[in-house]
């Protein structure tokens, strides 16, 4: 209860922070004012109280990104939304690694969370292989330090045999595999283009890794380009089996379900990790069947300040609505009330902030929900696959 009541005066704090840093800023046109302002609050009052918040990036910075970027209606707005939200339902929103821990990601505006800042547990890539035993030492040393998570020192090794030896394809594929790792997306393109013999351009293993980081640069059309040129070229039917799975997995993420599930039906027809496949085809059965919640009917139901947020399932969010809005609300009765105009006009503008906060966050609650749905299943999908 005492943490509960400390963080509503932090809340409150905040809001007038906030109020006077966009005051300031309108006065003077002066970029550093808001700065100023609320680096006051994280110094003196957050900052005694530690890294607590639990969303990435924290209130304070949510307030100072949102008048920085945004006028000063929509910024208020948008602060007051977040203010609402904090610490509260965050099973909708993506996780993001920072040196204090663990966070839950949240950025002003309608844009979705940047892909680069999420957390994704991120599985080891192992050495690729075409022959039962190398005679080759520096490829058999290559293999043994990718399959010890050494990326950086095999792609060293990688250029050492490129620059004394002729084309090896299976010594570029990985390379590709290092390169993917590291997340060098743009070089291992390049090297495709640039080293890859016109022989070898169309062999699959290459396609494959190509396609994948295609995939990480989230390039889906381009990806499924490849793809359907790795599925025209020779190979055996594990080779086709990867593609199926990896054009499934490119369909769910451009939420196209019935292609997905058609990949996974042809993926089925090869024998090609059946576990894998049925818990495939049960997860699109899942994402066909998800039942999403409407924006707009979010929205409307926020006329009752909660209800909206109550409706896309995220009950403590709707309390802490309903509470703020009713405190600035009572407040700014009580004060025209007492002919106190001028803390009126403050707590009104307080009370409009956050009922307009109350109504747009609702409408973006629901399509959090919608995409976390959407985004779970993805993520099965990605890990059973993981290109």
């Amino acid at each position: 209860m005492y943490r509960r009541l400390v963080s509503v005066t932090e809340t409150l704090l905040l809001c007038f922070i906030c109020l006077g840093a966009s005051a300031q800023a309108k006065q003077t046109s002066n970029e550093s004012s808001s700065a100023d302002y609320i680096g006051f609050y994280q110094k003196f009052i957050s900052g005694i109280r530690g890294q607590e918040c639990p969303m990435y990036p924290s209130c304070s910075n949510f307030a100072l990104t949102a008048f920085k970027e945004k006028n000063f209606a929509e910024a208020f707005v948008l602060t007051s939304d977040r203010l609402m939200r904090c610490g509260h339902d965050l099973g909708d929103y993506d996780l993001t690694s920072r040196p204090t821990g663990f966070k839950y990601l949240d950025v002003p505006g309608d844009n979705p969370s940047p892909k680069n800042l999420r957390f994704i547990n991120q599985q080891p890539y192992f050495a690729y292989a075409d022959t039962v035993r190398d005679v080759n030492a520096s490829l058999l040393f290559i293999k043994s330090l990718i399959n010890n998570n050494y990326y950086q020192q095999a792609l060293l090794e990688i250029k050492r045999v490129e620059f004394n030896q002729p084309f090896n394809n299976e010594v570029f594929v990985n390379e590709l595999i290092c390169l993917k790792t590291l997340n060098e997306y743009e070089k291992a393109i390049y090297a495709y283009e640039t080293q890859c013999p016109a022989l070898y351009k169309n062999h699959p293993e290459i396609l494959y890794q190509l396609a994948t980081i295609y995939y990480k640069l989230d390039n889906i059309d381009k990806a499924n380009q490849v793809i359907s040129t790795g599925l025209a070229a020779p190979q055996n039917d594990y080779q086709k089996g990867r593609f199926y799975a990896l054009q499934g997995l490119l369909y769910a993420n451009k939420y196209d379900w019935p292609a997905a599930k058609a990949s996974f039906m042809q993926l089925k027809a090869l024998p090609y990790r059946a576990d894998v496949t049925e818990s495939n085809l049960r997860l699109i059965e899942k994402a066909q069947l998800l039942k999403y919640k409407s924006p707009a009917k979010a929205s409307l139901l926020s006329i009752i300040p909660g209800l909206g947020y109550a409706y896309t399932g995220h009950p403590q969010t709707a309390i802490s609505s309903f509470i703020l809005n009713g405190v600035f609300a009572y407040a700014t009765y009580s004060s025209i009330q007492k002919k106190n105009y001028g803390l009126a006009s403050l707590t009104g503008l307080f009370s409009l902030s956050f009922y307009i906060a109350n109504i747009y966050g609702s409408g973006q609650s629901a399509k959090r929900h919608n995409d976390q749905q959407r985004k779970n299943v993805i993520n099965n999908l990605y890990y059973n696959i993981t290109p």
